[in-house]
């Protein structure tokens, strides 16, 4: 009776490249701990402008940017006399938001304001 073939051998598997062995061997990988860096932050400024009432930029403070009335009162003083006035500090997507909402209100009211957002 014929033998029969031996069974066929597994296949070889490619070494994989790596760095060199140390220690008999033993390769040590290194866990690095991955970290978020926070968002950019940016400041939502107004401007000053001849024809928006004071008291409708007091309004608009303590509205979009939930002062009370005597820090809107000082806010909207520095952007009087300054030209400009930082009416608060956001990440980029809430700056955004809140300079639209400024600006929407201000259109609808009749008012020329204008609200911009910086880089802090």
């Amino acid at each position: 009776m014929p033998e029969d073939p031996p069974p066929p051998s597994p296949p070889k598997i490619p070494e994989q490249p790596g760095p060199p062995a140390r220690d008999g061997g033993a390769v040590v990988a290194e866990r690095r701990v991955a970290r978020t860096k926070p968002p950019s932050m940016y400041q939502v400024v107004m401007l000053n402008d001849d024809y928006t009432p004071m008291e409708f930029v007091v309004m608009a403070i303590q509205h979009y940017f939930q002062r009370d009335l005597e820090t809107a009162t000082q806010i909207m003083l520095k952007i009087h006399h300054e030209g400009r006035g930082v009416c608060g500090i956001y990440p980029k997507d809430v700056a955004a938001t809140k300079v639209e909402m400024v600006l929407g209100a201000a259109r609808r009211a009749g008012h020329p304001l204008q609200c911009i957002m910086e880089a802090a």
